[in-house]
């Protein structure tokens, strides 16, 4: 696949994703219960996407609460979805930037590619932290949260063969 190629799949899984993660988001702010995504007794997305661990102070609170380690619990109720929404828009954005000749926030096309690279890895680390909280903690999985964690994959195979 040539390179014009792989920034057209780049460029489309994050508008996907960005898709996703907003609803992801809606659902997460919505005062109702979710009827949202409830497909039998293992699949919920409103169950995970409303849990203490759907926002980036959940991590605190597994290390806390469900390893016994002595971190504080922080009061930061920014939910994951909007991390991966901010996560994905940048990833779009720099791969239109990548066409350009133009430096965008100061990098170079291989800082750029660099920095997307080490993004994307931080993101399937902090996947597989959310799929352990959905299999181990919670016992219940988002199908969306999945969709994803395999769109995270898919980018950074894509991202890591950009020259």
């Amino acid at each position: 696949m040539d390179q014009q190629k792989r920034l057209f799949w780049i460029k489309l899984i994050a508008v996907l994703a960005i898709i996703l993660s907003s609803l992801l988001i809606y659902e997460h702010f919505k005062s109702s219960p979710s009827e949202f995504c409830n497909i039998g007794n293992k699949l919920d997305c409103g169950v995970v996407n409303k849990s203490p661990y759907s926002n980036i102070d959940g991590v605190f609170y597994f290390l806390n609460i469900d390893l016994g380690f002595p971190v504080p619990l922080i009061d930061f109720p920014f939910p994951v979805s909007v991390l991966g929404f901010l996560t994905f828009l940048f990833i779009l954005i720099s791969s239109y930037k990548l066409n350009s000749k133009k430096k965008f926030l100061n990098l170079n096309k291989s800082q750029l590619i660099k920095t997307l690279k080490i993004l994307l890895i931080l993101g399937i680390l902090f996947s597989i932290y959310l799929l352990y909280i959905e299999k181990f903690i919670l016992l219940m999985y988002c199908i969306y949260c999945i969709i994803l964690d395999v769109l995270i994959l898919i980018e950074t195979i894509l991202v890591f063969k950009l020259k």
